[in-house]
Parts: structure tokens; sequence; C-alpha cells
């Protein structure tokens, strides 16, 4: 047990020993402006051993240890778990680093590739719209090119007052077509319902003629010669024409077929139109001469307004000049009006001498500042280092108890134990 617990001793002694300089150094740091003699030293007096100690033993860790010092094992245990969760740490850090970098690199490349998938349908499709354009505008070019081609050999005529000739050949087409339908009807009706020719028929017609003697009837025994008989053509006056539902039916107005009204109407509109143009020839003409008149008058206006414009820009270079010119002379003036005049000093204002002795009673308050400033860096100095001498021996001393102490603790225990031996060996001969 002894031989244990030494360096555990020789542990807690230079952890008391490290955490002593680190309090020293923290109570009086090297950067910071040096205290004053008076100041430490009632510092040093008023802190009391127990104090100096609660300062420099170490605080209790969260481990539930408390204030006992650690062994080696156990430290070189802890370090190595520390070790073992930091490479773990790292391992898995690296691991989520490769995987996000991972990650970021097929993001880019699936939007790399969406993007280059959207660029190149949009040119597939421009390309398709363009060679359609091409296309159609190919077609309309060789189109027109075949209609000049057809058009080339045959000679221009044009007319535009043609809209009568069609109206004419309109109604003519529509008459021919009426006159088939109507022949087509009376056809149709003569073979449905042909003319009667029963007797009443015949004898209702006018070249039925009867035959009436204009002599007395003779006897049947006598003959009678033909030559005397006398016919008799007077019918009556109704008997004279034809019936008025045999009569040729008259025509009626709409299948008229004089085109007189169309050729007066093809004239007005001629007319018309003649007096149209001559008022748009009449019209141009008057804009023409119009414009012309304004032509002369904007040509006037510009003119007038140049002339203008060079006049008032020479007065104003006349202006200018005269302007230069009396600068000139001015300056002139002033720079001879300056030399005329007699020159001054142009430095500093003159200061009055100084004697030496303020110089030099400066410079030995200087000398003597600088000397204060040294002992008292001095004086620090010594203090601090006799203060810290002072906490290692205090440090030293209390180990030196400790250890006496545990030694103290280490023989009891051993008479305690020798003590328990004897007694067991003697109860155990008296039970012999």
């Amino acid at each position: 047990q002894v031989t244990k617990s030494a360096p555990v001793a020789n542990m807690a002694s230079s952890t008391l020993r490290g955490g002593g300089e680190r309090l020293v150094r923290e109570m009086t740091p090297r950067d910071s402006a040096p205290q004053s003699a008076g100041s430490t030293r009632s510092q040093d007096m008023s802190m009391t051993i127990g104090e100096m100690e609660n300062r420099l033993l170490p605080k209790p860790s969260k481990g539930g240890r408390g204030s006992l010092p650690m062994s080696a094992r156990e430290l070189l245990a802890e370090n190595k778990q520390l070790i073992e969760e930091k490479k773990e740490q790292k391992a898995l850090a690296r691991k989520n680093s490769r995987e996000m970098v991972q990650k970021l690199i097929e993001e880019d490349r699936m939007k790399s590739e969406g993007i280059k998938a959207t660029v190149q349908s949009k040119r597939s499709m421009l390309k398709d719209l363009a060679q359609q354009y091409k296309a159609s505008i190919t077609r309309k070019e060789e189109e027109r090119a075949a209609l000049k081609t057809s058009k080339k050999g045959q000679p221009l005529s044009y007319f535009p007052f043609v809209e009568g000739e069609r109206i004419a050949k309109g109604r003519a087409a529509k008459s021919a077509v009426l006159r088939e339908e109507m022949q087509g009807f009376l056809q149709k009706q003569r073979e449905m319902k042909p003319p009667r020719n029963d007797p009443l028929i015949q004898d209702t017609r006018v070249d039925n003629v009867l035959l009436y003697p204009v002599v007395p009837k003779v006897q049947h025994g006598d003959a009678v010669p033909d030559e005397e008989l006398k016919l008799v053509d007077e019918t009556c006056p109704h008997m004279q024409r034809h019936p008025v539902f045999l009569t040729k039916a008259r025509d009626h107005k709409s299948r008229r077929l004089y085109d007189d009204h169309v050729r007066r109407t093809l004239e007005e509109k001629v007319e018309q139109t003649k007096m149209e143009l001559a008022l748009q020839a009449k019209k141009r003409k008057d804009e023409l001469a119009t414009l012309e008149d304004s032509m002369l008058v904007a040509d006037a206006l510009r003119h007038d307004g140049t002339t203008a414009k060079a006049d008032a820009r020479r007065r104003h270079a006349m202006f200018l000049k005269e302007q230069i010119e009396e600068q000139q002379k001015r300056k002139q003036m002033e720079k001879a009006d300056k030399k005329m005049e007699a020159a001054g000093y142009w430095g500093p204002e003159d200061k009055p001498t100084q004697s030496n002795a303020t110089h030099r009673s400066h410079c030995h308050d200087l000398i003597k500042q600088m000397e204060v400033d040294q002992n008292r860096k001095v004086v620090d100095r010594s203090m601090r280092l006799r203060q810290e001498k002072q906490i290692v021996n205090n440090c030293l001393a209390q180990m030196e108890l400790d250890r006496e102490m545990e030694k103290q603790k280490i023989a009891q225990h051993r008479e305690v134990l020798v003590t328990t031996w004897q007694s067991q060996l003697k109860l155990r001969e008296v039970e012999e």
C-alpha cells in the first residue's frame, strides 16, 4: 500500500504545483499593468492558508470522484476513450461530408442534365419551326414563280366594270333554266292529262263546218247536183278566237328578257366612278400643290431661322471675344500692380528664443520618471517572486502534512490488522 500511494502522492504534488503556478499566473499576469507593492502585500496578508489551498485545489469533475486525484491507469483509460470518441466523431463527420458532397454532386448532375434536356428540346422545337417556316416560304415562292410564268405569255386584259355583264349572264342562265323547267312541266302535264278527243270537242272545234243546203230540199227521187249546194262559213263571234284557257300566257315582270334597266344602271355606275376618279385626281393634284407650297414656306422659314441663328452666333462670338480681351487686360493690370508693390515676408512668424534650462529640466524629469518606473517594475517582480515562493512553500508543507497523515493512517490500519490477526489466532487456539 505504501508503494501504491507514492505515485499518487507525486501526482497530487505535481497537480498542486501546476495549479499553484496557474493561479499565480492568473493572479499576477505578465501583460497586465504592475500593481503597487502595498496592495499586493495587503492581499497576501488578508488571505489565509486555507483560502490559498482552496484556490489551488482543482475543482471536482463531473464524474462524481470529487477532489480525489485520478490514477495513471484511469487517466490512460479515459484518454483512450476520448481518443476513440474523437476518432468516431471524425469518421462520422468525414462520412457525412462525403455523403453530403456526393448528394450535392448528384443534385448538380441532375440539374445540369435537366437544363441540357430543356435546352436540347427547345433547340429541336426551334429547328423544326424554322424548317416549317422555310418550307412554307419556299412553297409560296414556287407558287408565285409558277403563277408568273403562266401569266407571262398571256396579254393583260383587265376591265373593272364587268358587274353588268355578270348580272346579264346570270339572268340569261336563270331564264334558260326556268324555260326548261316550264317546258318539262307542260310536257309532263300533257303526257299525264292528254287533250280530249270526244264528239263534244270535235263539234266545238273551229274547223268543224256544217254543210247546209241553200235551196229547198228535193225529193228523194230527184237528183240534185253538188254545184248547187252552198257552204255556210259564217260562225259565231265567240267561236272566232281561241278560248282564254288555251291562249298564250303573258310574260311576267320577273321573267322579262330586255336589259335596258341593267344598261342604264351600268352607265350610271360608270359615270359615278368617273366622277369619283376625277375628284380623286383633283384632290391629289390639290394635295401636291399644297405640299409644294408648304415645302416652299418651310424652306423660307428654315432659311430665315438659319440666318437668324448665324447672326446671333456671330454677335455672341463678338461679345465673348470682347469679354476675353477685357479679362486679359484686367489680369495684366493686376499683375503690373502686384509687381509695382514691394515684396514682403511670407514665412512663419518669429518665435521668441528659449533658454536651455527648460529643456534640461524637462530631460531630468523624464529621466527621474523612467527610474521610478524601473524601480517599480523591479519591486513588483520581486514581490511576485516572493509570493510565488511562499505559495509553493505552503503547498509543499501541506503535501508533507498529507503524507504524514497518510503514513499514520497506514500504520494504524496495519496495527489494527495485526491486532485482529492475533485475536483470531488466540480464538483459534482457545477453540482447539
